[in-house]
């Protein structure tokens, strides 16, 4: 089962251990951390890594960079020119 904290910024810590593994994610919005940690255990309830990062996928810093800019559109940001 997971465990969500809010920590003093506001943004909130989930957690989980299952079967001996363990992973963790911050969030700016409850709702994001429910949603990994039901993705996350159900990845390791299926033998998998239980956080498949999206920062591990980039390979150049472009890649960081739309990363960047589709998180701020997410959270109703979008960036300045």
């Amino acid at each position: 089962m997971a465990s969500i904290t809010k920590l003093p910024s506001g943004a909130y810590r989930v957690q989980i251990r299952r079967k001996g593994r363990y992973a963790s994610e911050t969030f700016f919005r409850r709702d994001d951390a429910h949603r990994w940690a039901r993705q996350a255990e159900t990845r390791v309830n299926q033998g998998l890594a239980p956080n498949k990062s999206s920062v591990s996928r980039l390979q150049t810093f472009g890649d960081l960079i739309d990363l960047h800019i589709t998180d701020m559109c997410e959270v109703g940001k979008p960036p300045r020119c």
